[in-house]
């Protein structure tokens, strides 16, 4: 029977091995992928309606020391560094650190580091706490990634992920587009049982259902579609996507939705490393 592990690394691998057939049929890319999205991840960091925040912030003390793997902008690691005493972002992607630093500054928030970096090759002093949200769906090689989360914790780990990765809302769009089913990448409910397999036996709690994502309009989903689907713009697969657009996206009082995605389920998972 095929392992918890290799049957996550096969479907990771599945999934980005589409990902580049696509690119390279349309001749796509993009050194720093999230660029056209980054600002869309920026908030204040001073909101108070962000469960999220809420329940991470109740299980860590005000002299507690942060590591947030794969940071992005800033959307955990400013909140909690206004709470906590220093937060250390770890993030590859360079608009994304322009976006946290952007708000770190506007927001006046200066006990927060940043290590531009993938994780598997950065080199970071442990923390009391190692946060990793949003990050392990795409990573194929997750064992040696978790170990090293639990490595450099000092009193928990905590991951925060959905049941299904959140890009599989664009999974619709796949088919009338590329002509083909998307593969998603994994989720909570692949990604339990891979820890049991690495003798890691971790609490889960499971948020509210998330509100569904929204567009402003069709030339905002437009917008956004095109990078997520590697689709040139002025092109013959661009037209399918502006068919698609018309064909899949549902009018609602707070925005357009995509027909068919339910609201997301996200868990927050936490263990004491060893």
């Amino acid at each position: 029977m095929t392992s918890a592990i290799e049957s996550w690394k096969s479907r990771v691998e599945s999934h980005h091995a589409q990902s580049e057939k696509v690119q390279a049929k349309a001749d796509w890319s993009s050194s720093d992928y999230w660029r056209p999205f980054a600002q869309h991840f920026r908030q204040d960091p001073r909101r108070t309606d962000d469960p999220m925040i809420d329940k991470i912030a109740s299980r860590i003390s005000a002299e507690s020391t942060v590591l947030d793997v794969g940071g992005g902008a800033g959307r955990i690691a400013l909140p909690l560094a206004l709470k906590v005493s220093h937060v250390t972002v770890a993030e590859p992607s360079e608009s994304m650190i322009e976006q946290l630093q952007e708000e770190a500054k506007q927001s006046e928030i200066t006990n927060v580091t940043v290590v531009q970096s993938l994780w598997e090759d950065a080199k970071v002093e442990p923390a009391d706490v190692v946060i990793c949200a949003h990050v392990l769906y795409g990573v194929a090689d997750a064992e040696p990634f978790i170990r090293k989360l639990a490595e450099h914790a000092r009193e928990q780990v905590m991951i925060l992920c959905f049941m299904r990765a959140p890009i599989s809302r664009m999974s619709p769009f796949w088919l009338p587009v590329h002509g083909e089913e998307r593969i998603d990448m994994p989720g909570l409910s692949e990604l339990m049982p891979l820890l049991w397999e690495m003798d890691i036996y971790a609490d889960v709690e499971m948020f509210k259902p998330s509100p569904l994502q929204t567009f402003e309009s069709r030339e905002d989903a437009h917008s956004q579609l095109l990078g997520r689907l590697y689709v040139e713009p002025d092109t013959e697969q661009d037209q399918r996507l502006k068919k698609a657009i018309e064909d899949l996206l549902v009018e609602t009082p707070d925005g357009l939705v995509i027909k068919g995605v339910t609201p997301g389920r996200m868990g927050l998972i936490s263990w004491t490393p060893e």
